[in-house]
This record gives structure tokens, C-alpha cells and sequence, in this order.
């Protein structure tokens, strides 16, 4: 039976051997297709190539080189999308704790001098607090912990697109993220708590006025028979 998984690194290794086989004449660039010369094309930019040089290897016109650089920016363009950008922080988050595990273990080996221990720390102690403040620039993590209830209920009061359970998660993602970051201190908790029970507050009135809302529509009903 043929196997037909395809090795993560397959297409790199095709372009490469495109170009090597270009370079060394058993290859004619004329003969390769558009999707192969732009594969061809995007991975000689990416290796630092310029458009000049490129063309050379290639044997194409400055012209068609642009066209090519074109379609691969507009092919790899992205759309703007929430769960999109969850992946790439939640990714950088992971890979950050990451650094800063095998930092701090690089600085516990016995065998290291004084010296490169104390690098080790600090650059332990750099991941970790560009990751906190790069976390909050994105809005993960509040500036200041008492402006949790105030930024979380702006959005919530403005954009009205959150849920109550939604609001939850959030608070408790909050809470995780901090606790992992050795940021979550007493008055950050007290004020997640603070909101927690603002939340339920929310969600007694929010069902409050449905009852009202449906016992006025019974009302109307009734005058109208």
C-alpha cells in the first residue's frame, strides 16, 4: 500500500533540490510551473536574497520577481481573527514559561561557574518579566491590579458580547496566568473576587428583567383577547 504522509520538512526539500538542480544546469527554471517558482522565489528571500539576485538564479526579469513576491504576500496575508490570535499568544506564553524553566535549570547545574549561574538567572528573570509585560501591552494581564474590574466591565458594558460564564473564564484565566507568572498577589485576588460577585449580581438582575419582560408580554397578551 503507498504511504501518503508527507513529511513535515517535504516541501522544503523539493525547492531546495529545484534550486540546487537550477544552479548546477540539470534543471531549466523555464520548465517549472508558477507555484513552483514562487516556492522557489519565497525561499531565496527568506535566505536573504535580493530581487537582483534572485532573477539571476531563477534566470526571470526583475518585473517577474516582484509579481512572484507579490502573490506570495497577498497568498500569505492574514485576516484579522480572535481565535487566530489566541493560538499565537497562547504559543508565545508557552514557549516564554519554556525558556524560563530550562533557564532557571541551566542555573541550578552543579557544574556551572558563579558566573554563568547568575547569567542564567537573570536572563531567567528577563524572560519572565518581558513576558508579563508583553502580556499585559496585549490586554492579558492588567497593568495595575486594580484595574481588572474596571477594564473588564468597560468591555463587557460596551461590546455586550461576553456572557456571564464567558466573564467567569476570563477571570480565571486572569487568575491562572498571574499565579503562573508569580503576579498573583492578595489584591489581585480580592478584586477577581470583587468582580465574581459583581457578576452574580449582574446575573440576578439580568434574570430579574427577563421575568419582568416575559410576565409584560403575558399582560399585553391578556388585554388583547
Amino acid at each position: 500500500m503507498a504511504n501518503n504522509d508527507h513529511k513535515p520538512d517535504e516541501g522544503t526539500d523539493r525547492v531546495l533540490h529545484n534550486i540546487q538542480a537550477i544552479k548546477d544546469g540539470r534543471l531549466n527554471p523555464k520548465s517549472l510551473s508558477d507555484i513552483e517558482r514562487q516556492e522557489c522565489v519565497e525561499f531565496l528571500s527568506g535566505e536573504g536574497y535580493t530581487q537582483q539576485q534572485i532573477g539571476e538564479v531563477l534566470t526571470i526579469s526583475d518585473r517577474t520577481v516582484r509579481r512572484d513576491l507579490e502573490a506570495i504576500e497577498e497568498r500569505n496575508a492574514l485576516t484579522p481573527d480572535i481565535n487566530l490570535a489566541k493560538r499565537i499568544i497562547g504559543n508565545m506564553f508557552r514557549r516564554a514559561i519554556g525558556h524560563h524553566r530550562y533557564l532557571v535549570r541551566l542555573a541550578r547545574t552543579s557544574g556551572a561557574s558563579v558566573s554563568e549561574k547568575s547569567q542564567s538567572e537573570f536572563l531567567a528573570w528577563r524572560v519572565l518579566k518581558e513576558m508579563v509585560e508583553k502580556m499585559q501591552s496585549l490586554g492579558y494581564l492588567p497593568m495595575r491590579p486594580q484595574e481588572i474590574a474596571g477594564d473588564l466591565f468597560h468591555h463587557f458594558d460596551e461590546a455586550q458580547e461576553k456572557s456571564f460564564e464567558e466573564a467567569r473564564k476570563t477571570l480565571d484565566e486572569v487568575v491562572r496566568i498571574a499565579g503562573e507568572c508569580g503576579n498573583l498577589t492578595p489584591e489581585l485576588e480580592k478584586d477577581v473576587s470583587l468582580i465574581k460577585k459583581k457578576i452574580e449580581k449582574a446575573e440576578i438582575v439580568n434574570e430579574s428583567d427577563k421575568l419582568l419582560k416575559k410576565q409584560n408580554n403575558k399582560d399585553k397578551e391578556t388585554k388583547n383577547v
